[in-house]
């Protein structure tokens, strides 16, 4: 230690007057300072609504540039100027001569390369706290935000950030000693960080890539989801440092490769023994894991937060049953659901006012993290499903080449082109969604691979389907190949899977099957429930008549077309219930329809204070549903609001019902809208739009004087026949 101690003082004072130091500190403090300038235009360091810690936030925010480019970047040159300040004068042979083993002359140098890291990433956690208080004396801070110091979470994200840096540093370190040029030790190190960059663009993931492990870091800012201090990726680092700097050090004490590892037996051995145990290890970390199944199926939970709850309803999405009715007790529940249930995407719903989703089947034991406020919630899912949970967040449907080439309407006369496309793009999907991973290594089950990959398939053959109809409209009596791909997409999607009927894909992809060769002039809804209907009796035709009948009771034009078809297939069904749901459906379109009142609905107005519909008696009434992060919904209110504009003397009010959870997210933007539209937010946005089966929005409904529906589904405002039916309402002749 004498010996090593006196390498590290020599180090430290050769290293004076370099600006290494300086530039570690710079490069720290970057992602906070670019964090700060963005934070002046942007409200980047809240939260969500939900109570959270206000620098420990803006620490993580800065994570993604510094982990991914700005620490990495350092690594490499600071690596590369340490040993070319050597490599320049001859000093790696005259140190040789001097009174200090090679041991010290080797690690002292990396030792002082991982302050030069620890100086970066206490400057960025520093300067973060710094422009964090700043930003926070000229910028509105929200309620939620606490000021306290979370000494345990900003300790564990120096600990993981210091520890992925290690095999990056011993590899930049081994490349950077053996080679006496500067600048190619840079141009490797940076062309090892482009290509983790290119990877990432790719969705190709490396456990073990150097690069690889400093970004996981800012993919799971909050770290490991079962409580563990560090990650498994920074384990891997561990052990692949280690293993870099044995190589490192003996290929340095003996200059020469095959003199380090081959020259003697014992020497050759031991490299055997290292590799074979860090790979082996490393193998064994990287390799991912499944969770196990439960003896029974349970659900439990807890709610943190504002407000109290006594029931969560489990439901299926498919045909809105409820699976299970979950007492609450002051805010905790644990509770067993006998019966079988298939593995599905099942809808949380706390009292009827709060949802959420969560995927899991028979044998799975979960846990439900509810965090809630008056301005937002926040659902997480763990136990026996958290991969598949996990999944069900991050995926989505990427853009796809196919698809564009059909909206375009292009190669529909060069079927050879569109099919490998497409064939390409299944590939490329499947291999995406065998790649995912928890922060913790743990990979969904086989189950729901499986399912998974039926999905993605089934995305690609409704693709497939769609160009098929568009050539035979193009091109009549021409016939449209299946390549191998084609015919390999059919073969893995079975035409009789139960548990896929929750998906509306899935569905899609049987109708189409099922009415591929009716060639008759009727509507597709038609032919599709004709269809259904000569399917054999059982739970499959249930269910897929259910999904079509309850589409068609919905799109048909009259209590009469819904009468008849309920009269026609109502009883088609082998289990009742599905026909009692349907009634009940179709009861809540007839109470929409005109001449019906409308039914009265809980809400707010600007000021806070509490609205009733009644109060609007003598009026006509316009009501826009909307919320703050409907597109559409934006592109509607300038029309809506000209019109409210337009017809402010006369005895209608135009009306903005907001659906927004987060009712700050509301206030601020109903506050910027045309003072000629009542701005209100439904106080239970669930309750209201299943009184009025709200579905999508925009929406827009009609009230006459009297309180009764004109119409409860009427055209966007865009459209002319919008103002045409208001100007019919008022009495008012046609504009020319």
């Amino acid at each position: 230690m004498l010996n090593f101690k006196t390498a590290l003082k020599a180090e430290y004072i050769k290293r004076k007057g370099t600006g290494i130091y300086l530039l570690s500190l710079i490069m720290g403090i970057i992602s906070p300072i670019l964090l700060f300038i963005v934070a002046f235009f942007d409200d980047t360091i809240q939260d969500g609504g939900l109570p959270y810690n206000y620098f420990t936030t803006y620490i993580e925010k800065c994570l993604s540039p510094f982990a991914e480019f700005f620490f990495p970047l350092l690594i490499i040159i600071t690596v590369s100027r340490f040993t070319q300040l050597d490599h320049k004068n001859g000093g790696w042979q005259l140190m040789e001569t001097q009174p200090v083993n090679k041991f010290s002359i080797y690690f002292s140098k990396f030792t002082m390369i991982l302050l030069s890291n620890l100086v970066a990433i206490l400057a960025m956690v520093g300067f973060s706290f710094l422009l964090g208080w700043l930003s926070s004396l000229f910028i509105e801070v929200p309620k939620e935000a606490s000021f306290a110091f979370e000494a345990g979470a900003v300790l564990q994200i120096i600990t993981r950030l210091f520890l992925a840096s290690l095999m990056l540093t011993a590899m930049q370190y081994l490349i950077a000693v053996l080679l006496s040029s500067f600048i190619w030790s840079i141009v490797i190190g940076f062309f090892g960080l482009l290509l983790n960059l290119f990877l990432q663009g790719f969705s190709v993931s490396a456990t073990w890539y150097p690069f690889e492990i400093l970004s996981k870091i800012s993919d799971h800012k909050k770290g490991s989801d079962l409580g563990y201090w560090i990650l498994y990726s920074e384990v891997v680092g561990i052990i692949g440092a280690f293993l870099l700097l044995y190589i490192g050090y003996q290929w340095y004490v003996h200059k020469k490769f095959m003199q380090a590892f081959f020259r003697k037996p014992a020497r050759f051995a031991m490299l055997l023994v290292v590799i074979t145990v860090c790979t082996g290890l490393i193998t064994w970390i990287v390799k991912p894991n499944k969770m196990l199944n439960y003896s029974e199926t349970v659900v439990a939970g807890k709610i943190e937060g504002t407000g109290k709850f006594s029931r969560l309803f489990v439901i299926d999405q498919f045909v809105k049953d409820t699976v299970a009715a979950i007492p609450i007790t002051n805010n905790t529940f644990n509770y067993t659901i006998k019966q079988d249930i298939p593995l599905n995407k099942y809808l949380l719903q706390f009292d009827g006012a709060m949802q959420g989703e969560a995927v899991f089947g028979s044998k799975d034991s979960i846990y439900i993290s509810l965090r809630t406020s008056k301005k937002a919630n926040d659902i997480k899912v763990t136990g026996t499903r958290l991969p598949e949970n996990r999944y069900q967040q991050q995926q989505g449907q990427g853009w796809s080449m196919a698809e564009y080439y059909l909206e375009e309407n292009e190669n529909i006369d060069n079927p050879d082109r569109f099919t490998e496309v497409l064939a390409e793009e299944w590939r490329d999907a499947l291999k995406e969604s065998d790649n995912f991973r928890t922060a913790d290594n743990y990979v969904p089950k086989d189950d729901f691979y499986e399912k998974n990959r039926m999905m993605v398939t089934i995305r690609y053959l409704n693709l497939w389907n769609d160009y098929l109809k568009k050539r035979a409209a193009m091109f009549p009596g021409q016939k449209t190949p299946e390549n191998a791909a084609i015919k390999e997409m059919k073969r893995t999607v079975p035409l009789n899977d139960e548990s896929l009927l929750n998906e509306s894909a899935y569905f899609d992809y049987l109708k189409a099957t099922l009415i591929a060769g009716n060639t008759k002039d009727i509507d597709e809804n038609t032919k599709s429930i004709q269809a259904i209907a000569k399917l054999p009796a059982g739970s499959f035709k249930d269910k897929m008549l259910y999904w079509q009948l309850n589409k068609s009771l919905k799109e048909a034009s009259t209590a009469d077309e819904r009468a008849s078809l309920m009269a026609a297939y109502g009883n088609s069904f082998s289990n009742r219930k599905y026909a009692g749901i349907l009634r009940q459906y179709d009861k809540l379109l007839l109470s929409l329809t005109k001449g019906k009142p409308a039914l009265p609905f809980e809400a707010s107005t600007l000021d806070g204070k509490p609205f009733s519909l009644a109060s609007l008696n003598g009026k006509h009434i316009v009501i826009d549903v909307w919320a703050t992060w409907c597109s559409p919904c934006r592109v509607q209110s300038p029309y809506f609001e000209k019109l409210a504009l337009k017809y402010k003397k006369y005895p209608i009010q135009f009306a903005a019902v907001s659906t927004d959870d987060r009712i700050d997210k509301w206030y601020v933007e109903a506050k910027t809208k045309s003072a000629s539209v009542l701005q209100l937010h439904a106080d239970n946005n669930r309750k209201f739009c299943d009184m009025y089966n709200i579905e999508s929005i925009p929406r827009f409904i009609f009230i006459d004087p009297q309180g009764n529906f004109i119409n409860a589904e009427m055209p966007y405002p865009d459209d002319k026949v919008f103002e045409k039916l208001i100007r019919e309402a008022l009495g008012l002749p046609e504009e020319k």
